[in-house]
């Protein structure tokens, strides 16, 4: 919640930053935190005038709402943070106003609600596309051909056109998978696809933010029946990191609701998560429950030969000529997310733009060198110990110890297998660092993942069994390693 002062004068009340925080603080404590975020989460809704405070509704509904039902409780919080002798107004908030944002942390800056904004806000909500040259409208007019799945997401891409033969059956379709690599893009590119190969109009892609955000502006108006009607009536729904949902449990109950709605009339439902269904924690077992029953997808960082594509298709579409040499180097030394491989071929052609250099290896070495170095830095053995013993629930005492149960001795080994992998330590060093072992002890560990990877075996964790593969490659996204 963000609170404003239009006047500070010498006879109004003096708020401090901590009286700010105070004022937050008690109105979830009198109202409820989904109720607070629901009238609250707003700039502007409570202004601070002298000796009055003025709250702002969005609509007449809103209003007689704020002033009836919530009032005591509004009162209760103001009364007390800010003196008993304060007036409270409830007023509608006029759309195209300007409202000063003068609280801690604002000053300064204006929100101005105008007629376009409220419009653009309306094409995002129903789904329309904005016509822009940009990488995101493009994969939204050429559907699933702009994704490059690769090797390392071949599963991926069967899942999804298993679910394409199946729409409506195979769901909710989750994707999960770490930050960057590519889950927005699926989703998006999914979308269009429906809209365009299968002719289905009704297909909204959204992001789990603008999901809570136009809920949270139904509850506050008189939109609910509409809201409900609009995304409830649909052959498609794509929304990206529902992970934001977890805490929100209005939100969190409405979206359920939706998803149950869509999956019972036999409608497609795809997700996308930076973590499996197991570890969305304040989810619930039956929301859990329910995305297990459709069809979860693992999505990896794109190997070296999908970099390679990647790189190659993005430079084809801002038409950008540089060499592949160039294109190879930043394939090579830039791993895991995509982003930044967009944001080097971008940086790349803008300096040679800008200086009129022919584009190198050496140029682009001398124009990322910032890049290389933070992708190429080794890890350290106490960075590895505390993202394997996160991810597998054990303490580092334990990780050390001479205790022989699976549980701790596959977390060892895989924390052995890793500091080989991506730290310069000899096998000494490791074995001395986990519980003074011999250097063949690490060895062993080493030749055993290699082994488990191989085959694909299915690691017994805490939480689940996970594939080998899948687990290495989620310690290597907490360890943050190219």
């Amino acid at each position: 919640m963000a609170l404003s002062t239009q006047d500070r004068s010498p006879n109004g009340p003096k708020i401090s930053d901590s009286r700010w925080s105070d004022l937050q603080r008690t109105l979830v404590k009198e109202l409820g935190q989904s109720i607070f975020e629901m009238w609250f989460s707003d700039p502007g809704n409570i202004v601070i005038s002298g000796n009055l405070v003025t709250i702002y509704g969005d609509s007449d509904f809103s209003v007689q709402r704020l002033s009836t039902k919530l009032s005591d409780s509004i009162s209760k919080a103001v009364h007390y943070c800010c003196g008993p002798n304060i007036q409270i107004r409830y007023e509608k908030r006029n759309v195209s106003q300007n409202i000063k944002l003068n609280s801690p942390g604002d000053a300064g800056k204006t929100r101005i609600l105008d007629s376009d904004a409220t419009a653009r806000d309306s094409e995002i909500h129903s789904g329309s596309q904005i016509k822009t040259t940009s990488d995101r409208s493009i994969r939204r007019r050429q559907g699933l051909e702009s994704f490059w799945f690769g090797e390392s997401n071949r599963l991926a891409e069967a899942s999804t056109r298993q679910m394409f033969q199946q729409l409506g059956q195979l769901t909710p379709f989750l994707i999960y998978g770490p930050t960057g690599c590519g889950k927005t893009h699926l989703l998006e590119s999914i979308t269009s696809e429906a809209r365009r190969k299968l002719k289905l109009k009704r297909c909204v892609f959204m992001s789990a933010e603008q999901f809570t955000t136009y809920f949270i502006g139904a509850l506050r108006g008189t939109g609910l029946p509409s809201f409900r009607r609009k995304y409830r009536d649909l052959d498609l729904l794509a929304i990206d990191d529902i992970q934001f949902f977890a805490g929100k449990k209005a939100t969190l109950g409405e979206f359920q609701f939706t998803i149950d709605n869509l999956v019972r009339n036999g409608k497609q439902v795809i997700l996308s998560s930076d973590r499996p269904p197991i570890e969305l924690n304040h989810f619930g077992n039956e929301t859990v429950a329910r995305f297990s029953a459709g069809l979860i997808c693992p999505l990896q960082y794109p190997d070296l030969q999908g970099r390679r594509q990647i790189i190659a298709r993005m430079c084809g579409q801002r038409q950008f000529n540089i060499p592949s040499s160039v294109r190879d180097l930043i394939a090579e030394r830039l791993g895991r997310d995509v982003r930044r491989l967009s944001g080097a071929i971008n940086r790349v052609h803008a300096v040679a733009e800008a200086t009129n250099r022919p584009i190198t290896v050496e140029m682009a070495k001398q124009v990322l060198i910032d890049l290389f170095s933070v992708t190429s830095s080794m890890t350290s053995l106490n960075t590895i110990e505390k993202a394997v013993c996160d991810f597998c629930e054990i303490k580092p005492a334990e990780l050390r110890s001479s205790s022989r149960r699976k549980r701790i001795s596959t977390a060892r080994m895989l924390a052995m297998y890793l500091s080989r992998q991506y730290t310069s330590s000899a096998f000494s060093e490791i074995g001395d660092y986990f519980g003074g072992r011999s250097h063949s002890t690490v060895i062993a560990a080493q030749k055993k993942v290699n082994d488990w990877i191989t085959e694909n075996q299915a690691i017994d964790l805490p939480n689940a069994y996970y594939p080998a593969k899948e687990a290495i490659a989620r310690l290597e996204s907490n360890l943050r390693i190219g």
